[in-house]
């Protein structure tokens, strides 16, 4: 199997509460290679002194602090330009992974040839409670295949690092993993995923996942962002919404 270093990319703000499990989630990880890049972004709660208490245990993690918060797209660049590792990690800090995710991602890579991987996952409350709901995803995902729908969550992500410095994250305000995944398979990349849910991925009514309306808001401004015409971004527009609907209600 693949042993190269991994650098986990983790953006934290306000997240005094959850930071610590998902930090465990990677500690508990059945491979050993990572080091993990927590990036503060100037949260105004406790968080700073957690990641301190975090990063004082285990000399695989370092803590970047910025003296004011630049949003998630932002943080997640600072840690990438950080990053010693030739393979990236996302993990959101209110996410976990399951033990073996890693070591099943970087086992399909080997398998495949991939340079681009996700998973499904299954959702959480705040309470860190399973909810039911699961997110399958397909076997491979493309850029024209991404255009309809938004099947790779970000916490389920590990990449070649060169393809996110090479497209960096942008514009928090919208779709900014969704923006970044578009960029990267328009190089003519294939992304490759296992179906099984092995990440918790954490959905609450103020995560952008969890308002249904603003989050398809954005999506019609992120279409806009990347440059589709009115008719391709409304085709575009109109499978995404009954992705969704298939995915959270049926």
């Amino acid at each position: 199997m693949i042993d190269s270093l991994i650098s986990i990319i983790m953006p934290a703000y306000r997240c005094e509460k959850t930071v610590e499990e998902s930090v465990r989630s990677i500690q508990t990880q059945t491979y050993g290679n990572w080091e993990l890049i927590i990036v503060d972004d100037g949260s105004p709660d406790n968080t700073p002194a957690v990641l301190a208490r975090l990063a004082a245990k285990d000399s695989r993690i370092r803590v970047i602090t910025l003296e004011k918060n630049e949003g998630v797209a932002s943080a997640r660049n600072h840690a990438a330009e950080a990053a010693s590792g030739d393979w990236i990690a996302f993990l959101d800090s209110d996410d976990i992974w399951l033990p073996e995710k890693l070591e099943r991602q970087l086992s399909l890579a080997e398998e495949t040839g991939a340079q681009f991987l996700y998973t499904g996952a299954a959702c959480i409350n705040e309470h860190s409670q399973k909810t039911g709901r699961e997110f399958s995803v397909p076997r491979v995902v493309t850029y024209r295949s991404l255009l309809y729908s938004t099947d790779i969550i970000c916490s389920t992500v590990v990449m070649r690092k060169e393809f996110f410095l090479r497209h960096p994250m942008e514009r928090s305000d919208l779709h900014e993993d969704y923006i970044c995944w578009l960029s990267i398979l328009r190089e003519g990349l294939t992304a490759y995923g296992i179906e099984e849910p092995l990440i918790l991925y954490r959905i609450t009514e103020s995560s952008k996942s969890g308002n249904k309306l603003k989050s398809a808001a954005m999506m019609w401004r992120t279409y806009q962002h990347i440059g589709l015409n009115p008719l391709h971004a409304a085709w575009c527009f109109i499978n995404y919404g009954i992705h969704g609907v298939l995915r959270y209600w049926l």
